[in-house]
């Protein structure tokens, strides 16, 4: 025999917490750190470097997640799947936004 409460009472849903995003300081990406989300704003890298990175998918308005910075200019970061390392004269030129979630 069902328990006559059950059908007779609608299921609630409970919110789920969604933590919201909001945007947060503009910096080089050489200050960006471990563990940082970001967006890339801008990329000031000169002739053939810029090509090769435009060609390995890293590109302005993506995001990021920082993965290791050595505070020197070698940073590793991950963006869609794929890890990036970039080196000492790519990090300064290279400006992002910090993703800051709630």
């Amino acid at each position: 025999m069902a328990d006559p409460r059950t059908a007779a009472e609608p299921l609630r849903v409970l919110p789920r917490h969604v933590p919201k995003a909001r945007p947060g300081r503009v910096m080089p990406l050489r200050e960006a750190a471990p563990g940082m989300e970001a967006h890339i704003l801008a990329i000031r890298v000169d002739g053939g470097a810029r090509d090769d990175l435009y060609h390995q998918g890293l590109v302005e308005n993506r995001r990021v997640r920082i993965l290791h910075n050595d505070h020197r200019g070698r940073i590793m970061l991950r963006m869609d799947g794929d890890i990036f390392l970039l080196g000492r004269r790519e990090t300064p030129r290279i400006q992002v936004r910090e993703i800051v979630v709630e």
